[in-house]
């Protein structure tokens, strides 16, 4: 063991006595467990909830979608579908039309989200799970139905038993508003019945309707294979970018071929985006809390200054004289981030297993908030303090070094 190093513990491991060195030396080290133990809690809650934010979009998002570069609405030809149907892990290929309409119900009006869907997807079950009430059917008996979200259905004052009423579906004829027609004709309407209701967040209840495709298509003067987007589902144990790879070949340049998070990118972006800032206006915390650490060596400087003389007439170079001051930093820091991560570890894993914090948002889908620790989240922090540490014991030491010499001088 080095000199500076042997000394160093001996003036961080001496024993506890009531001096008011010693005490900034403690809320030092416990200063900084304490904003180890928060960065690390607060960096898992938001791996908690993007993990979260991928579970729920897997509920209800395709595992990859097929959308124009430029256009909103778009066909691939027959071949191009057959090709894509072939490759290998492909289970489903259902064509989508998507656009915003007015509905009507019972003297209540709505802007809502239309979602037309053909066979392949209720076939593929999905959002089967999430029908809260109702049937899981979008035909029956040659008549239209539609599985509506839980908010629309709740804000409409929709009704199953009601067969005599339809929900009105309205949507802009654009070949009457080219030609400033603005009367009867200027809208189209349809008629359908809800069937069942679907519950899945917040942004899909309050504004999801699914219905048939044809029926769709028909309310919007569509073509019969105009889609708004193709919907891919994989099967299990596929790796999507190999499947993602081969139908971008397939459909050339004018579309894209998105995985489900390039369908939320904006949305997961931000997370990343608010995670990396608290990050650093955590680390900006730990550094003002780290004037605790700066103090302290420096009375400790003072302090330690008769010794510090004698260690230079025996030898000791101004090199090993700072690296002292440097390894106490170093002890108080280190100690300080150990007990932090553990008690952050543990809290996290309590909070993972028993969700002993509840969310406070009623009817929400989560009752705690979400925990996912990640050991990268760990390695930044610990190499945060130890800047910080370096940052904080740098001036002390040069201090020490300097005032030592300088009363050997005045000696």
């Amino acid at each position: 063991m080095g000199v500076s190093l042997f000394v160093a513990k001996r003036y961080f491991f001496s024993p506890f006595k009531a001096s008011f060195i010693t005490l900034i030396s403690r809320i030092s080290m416990i200063g900084v467990g304490v904003e180890v133990m928060a960065l690390v809690l607060i960096l898992s809650v938001f791996n908690g909830l993007e993990d979260f934010q991928k579970g729920l979009f897997k509920t209800f998002d395709p595992d990859l979608s097929i959308v124009s570069v430029s256009e909103t609405r778009f066909t691939l030809s027959p071949s191009q579908l057959q090709q894509i149907a072939s490759i290998s892990g492909v289970r489903s290929v259902q064509p989508i039309l998507e656009d915003q309409a007015l509905i009507r119900y019972n003297g209540k009006q709505l802007v809502v989200t239309l979602k037309g869907v053909d066979s392949s997807f209720i076939a593929s079950q999905r959002l089967k799970n999430q029908v809260v009430e109702g049937d899981y059917l979008l035909e029956y008996d040659g008549h239209p139905f539609g599985m509506v979200g839980a908010g629309v259905f709740m804000a409409m004052g929709m009704n199953f038993e009601d067969i005599y009423h339809p929900i009105e579906a309205w949507y802009p004829n654009q070949k009457a508003l080219a030609k400033f027609q603005v009367n009867v004709d200027a809208a189209n309407q349809k008629g359908f019945f809800p069937s069942g209701v679907l519950q899945v967040e917040q942004t899909f209840d309050n504004q999801m309707i699914l219905v048939p495709l044809n029926w769709m298509r028909e309310l919007t003067v569509a073509d019969s294979a105009t889609v708004s987007r193709f919907e891919i589902m994989l099967a299990e144990g596929v790796q999507e970018t190999e499947v993602q790879s081969a139908i971008q070949k397939i459909v050339g340049v004018p579309f894209q071929v998105q995985t489900r998070d390039q369908q939320h990118a904006i949305l997961l972006r931000a997370i990343k985006i608010e995670k990396l800032f608290v990050f650093i206006l955590m680390a900006f915390i730990m550094g003002i809390a780290s004037f605790t650490l700066f103090y302290a060596l420096s009375l400790l400087v003072i302090e330690k200054r008769k010794d510090l003389r004698t260690l230079l007439a025996m030898g000791m170079t101004p090199k090993q004289m700072m690296q002292i001051f440097l390894s106490v930093g170093l002890f108080i820091s280190f100690s300080g981030a150990v007990v932090g991560m553990g008690l952050g570890f543990a809290l996290g894993w309590i909070q993972q297993t028993f969700g002993i914090i509840p969310l406070g948002i009623p009817n929400a889908l989560i009752d705690a908030y979400p925990i996912q620790m990640e050991w990268f989240d760990f390695l930044m922090t610990a190499l945060v303090v130890m800047v910080i540490t370096f940052l904080a014991s740098i001036i002390p030491a040069r201090k020490a070094v300097q005032m030592t010499f300088n009363q050997l001088k005045a000696d």
